[in-house]
């Protein structure tokens, strides 16, 4: 059936402690009949008065509702993603994964590396849009910088991984209260820190998706990593944390948990310990941080139902 949009509010019902906001709108149909409709997320930015569209009877979990679905074709743009710890390693394979997957994308790191240009140049090349921003993810200032920066360029912001991260390996007898602190700093208040200056710019524009970087070392217990370990698992918790506290803003939390990928990390490691690293591989090799990025790009692309998730690559390592 054939419409014309009259007016149209957003709905916000809360019922403690969660909101549910609901987008309706009042259209006219060629008769001169006026009835209720509900609107997609994805529709309503782009809605004026006296818009014309189709009206859509569809059946959902709490009923059937009448949609309207507006004529004038909407604006195909490119996604944006901001990625900290991205200028190298995993954090600067997801970036271009991400580039070469349809999105603007912004990276993060405390400096830009020849790395960082070239992926930035990549994206470029395949027809988006690469900035760089400088952040430590330790202070809050800076990263609400980080997110300002990113809906200012892009207007928007759809997904943050949070990736940034550092190791100090020590005996726990050995660890000084500093190095304890500073991954802790950097690994675990840093998610928090960048979560929580996106989500406000995410429940404004209807959703988003966050990808947290965790590891392996959370379930192991690797010797000398009690921050590192404690960090990660950390993540892990926050997580599930967000995904229960956001989905209602359709705001999707998951954390991806590497195993032995080939990074400045593992390049590190003594002979010995690698060899035996590698001898507990099934696949006999270490993982390439494309591979993680791959990950990174469907649950961000396709993982529409995932959330809360902590999902392991690592060769089956820890079956």
């Amino acid at each position: 059936m054939k419409a014309k949009l009259l007016s149209y509010t957003n709905i916000t019902v809360p019922t403690p402690p969660y909101k549910k906001a609901t987008k309706v709108g009042i259209v006219e149909d060629e008769n001169g009949k006026r009835c209720l409709v509900r609107i997609e997320d994805e529709d309503y930015e782009i809605l004026k008065v006296g818009m014309e569209g189709e009206v859509e009877e569809r059946k959902t979990d709490f009923g059937t509702f009448n949609f309207f679905i507006p004529a004038v074709k909407r604006e195909k743009r490119r996604k944006v993603a901001a990625v900290t710890g991205a200028s190298r390693g995993i954090g600067n394979a997801i970036a271009l994964e991400l580039g070469r997957s349809g999105f603007n994308v912004v990276i993060s790191d405390l400096e830009k590396t020849g790395e960082c240009d070239e992926t930035m140049k990549k994206i470029a090349e395949s027809g988006g849009e690469a900035i760089f921003v400088q952040t430590d993810v330790t202070n809050l200032s800076q990263v609400e910088e980080l997110m300002k920066k990113t809906v200012e360029k892009f207007g928007r912001i759809d997904v943050l991984v949070n990736n940034a991260g550092i190791n100090i390996d020590k005996l726990v007898t050995g660890m000084t209260p500093e190095q304890w602190q500073k991954v802790i700093d950097v690994d675990l208040t840093g998610v928090f820190y960048c979560t929580k200056a996106a989500l406000p710019y995410m429940i404004k524009q209807g959703g988003g998706r966050i990808i947290n970087i965790s590891s392996m070392s959370a379930f192991d217990g690797a010797v000398g990593q009690a921050n590192y370990a404690a960090a990660k698992g950390g993540i892990i918790s926050f997580t599930k944390v967000i995904a229960r506290e956001y989905a209602q803003y359709n705001v999707l939390c998951n954390a991806i948990a590497p195993g032995f990928i080939k990074t400045r990390m593992t390049d590190a490691m003594p002979p010995g310990l690698f060899r035996d690293r590698l001898a507990r591989n099934p696949l006999g090799r270490r993982g390439e941080p494309e591979e993680v990025a791959k990950l990174v790009r469907f649950l961000v692309t396709e993982g529409d139902y995932i959330t809360g998730q902590v999902i392991g690559i690592n060769a089956g390592e820890y079956v």
